[in-house]
């Protein structure tokens, strides 16, 4: 199945994105073979109201946690899945894990304004 967000995966890159485009960051760190990751890819990611909102209202970003332990480390990343949303200017916002329907998950979207 094709990815219907598009999802960066250079975290400095997507950073510079945000300020050029002013829009807040939303970064997914993962961990393959998880479970609750996989559910979240495969039930919540193709829903349209996902799409529609990561690409347009955010800089979405998905990250394997190992792949990226420094960025795990440095957000206190304990559990995948991790949704971390940051301000255009970097600056953390709100968090939330773990599994989440395409309704909760947009749901802690909104929470980031």
């Amino acid at each position: 199945m094709p990815e219907l967000i598009t999802w960066r995966k250079n975290w400095n890159e997507a950073l510079q994105e945000a300020k050029k485009s002013h829009l807040p960051v939303a970064l997914e760190i993962y961990m393959e073979g998880c479970p609750a990751c996989g559910r979240l890819a495969r039930e919540t990611h193709p829903d349209p109201a996902m799409v529609e909102a990561l690409n347009n209202r955010f800089i979405p970003v998905r990250l394997e946690a190992r792949d990226h332990l420094d960025l795990a480390a440095q957000y206190q990343v304990t559990a995948t899945p991790t949704i971390l949303l940051f301000s255009e200017d970097g600056e953390e916002m709100h968090r939330f894990d773990g599994f989440q329907t395409a309704a909760d998950y947009l749901m802690e979207l909104e929470k980031a304004g």
